[in-house]
């Protein structure tokens, strides 16, 4: 999953209308070797694996939940999940894997916070450059540092975001990439697309795309991938 990962990632952040140097961590380095295309479907009616056209968003996150350990499935993309008004994150954060925090038209020290188990994993800013904390000379308070609990991420935004010097970094917050293992969070309906990868094997994965409108799914794309 390793290897799919990155190009999941560009998708999204594609899609979501981001400048392309607006890229996670996971997408530094070298480029990733393409994966081998084995096959691709298109549903307009019947379903997948329980997952049905016409279902609420509501119903395929609580499907896509019960069937993530026998598929491998850790995270979701979810487009369009912007928000600039920082208080529309009081409740949302600890339930996604990443918040981006950046200025109207994106910009290389845009910043990037990574979580995994419940803390920060990872810091970067958009240009690659990994930190141990952001940002620089504030007190503990407005200062997030890898390892803090997620829980306590909100208020440290807070916290920045009043002091001024950074209030720009919080023209455009976005957040991604959805915790499966985490609760639903009714914004995602206002989402025209969710991405997810399924695990097949060792080396094959299956990229699925459910298109909604309105809140209810209207299409499915699968495309079953080998990694090279």
């Amino acid at each position: 999953m390793k290897r799919l990962l990155p190009i999941l990632t560009m998708i999204i952040l594609s899609v979501a209308g981001c400048k392309k140097e607006n890229s996670i961590n996971e997408t530094t380095g070298p480029d990733p070797i393409p994966p081998k295309l084995i096959s691709s479907d298109t549903l307009t009616t019947g379903g997948q694996w329980g997952i049905a056209i016409g279902q609420t968003s509501a119903e395929i996150y609580a499907k896509v939940q019960a069937m993530r350990g026998e598929r491998g499935i850790t995270y979701m993309g979810i487009v369009n999940n912007v928000y600039t008004n920082l208080e529309s994150l009081e409740n949302k954060i600890p339930l996604y894997s990443s918040v981006y925090l950046d200025e109207t038209k994106g910009t290389s020290t845009g910043i990037q916070l990574n979580f995994a188990d419940d803390k920060v994993k990872s810091i970067y800013t958009n240009d690659g450059v990994e930190l141990n904390m952001w940002p620089i000379g504030n007190g503990a308070s407005a200062t997030i540092a890898v390892g803090n609990p997620v829980d306590a991420i909100y208020q440290k935004l807070v916290n920045i975001k009043n002091k001024g010097t950074y209030a720009n970094k919080f023209e455009r917050m976005s957040i991604f990439f959805k915790d499966v293992n985490k609760a639903y969070d009714p914004q995602m309906s206002a989402s025209p697309q969710w991405y997810f990868v399924s695990t097949i094997s060792d080396k094959r994965y299956n990229f699925v795309q459910v298109i909604f409108t309105a809140g209810k799914l209207t299409a499915i794309y699968s495309t079953v991938y080998e990694n090279r």
